[in-house]
């Protein structure tokens, strides 16, 4: 939900009350594309169930470690909470949907990233395989 009582340009970005705000608006994109992704990518790259699809990705950790797969999404976590800030603060009345619909789509993006992450580690081949786009 986007309160009216917070302006983040009054407080700036890193106030408290809206980065709590922001984590419990986007506790479905923290848990499936932040926590979910990495452990079930974490595992399924350290037991050698499969790689990383994504070229930028792979060359990241490959070059900086697994863990460095978990610094990039908190980047992108931070570029997420900024789009909320933003949008929280705009006058315009589509906003609300914007920012629901932003939310909805990150956090179905992580599903189907979890759903294809089990699937290779369970029976060895990824949803997009089995979908045959890949």
């Amino acid at each position: 939900m986007l309160p009216n009582t917070i302006n983040t340009h009054n407080r700036g970005l890193f106030n408290t009350e809206a980065i709590y705000e922001f984590l419990y608006e986007a506790r479905y994109i923290i848990l499936l594309y932040i926590i979910g992704d990495f452990l079930t990518t974490f595992h399924a790259i350290n037991n050698g169930y499969g790689f990383e699809e994504n070229g930028i990705l792979s060359s990241i950790m490959g070059t900086h470690g697994l863990w460095s797969l978990l610094i990039v999404k908190l980047m992108i976590l931070t570029v997420i909470y900024w789009n909320y800030c933003s949008i929280k603060a705009s006058v315009h009345s589509y906003a609300r949907n914007l920012w629901n619909l932003s939310r909805t789509g990150v956090s179905v993006f992580g599903l189907v990233l979890v759903i294809n992450n089990l699937m290779v580690i369970t029976v060895r081949s990824s949803l997009f395989e089995c979908l045959g786009l890949f």
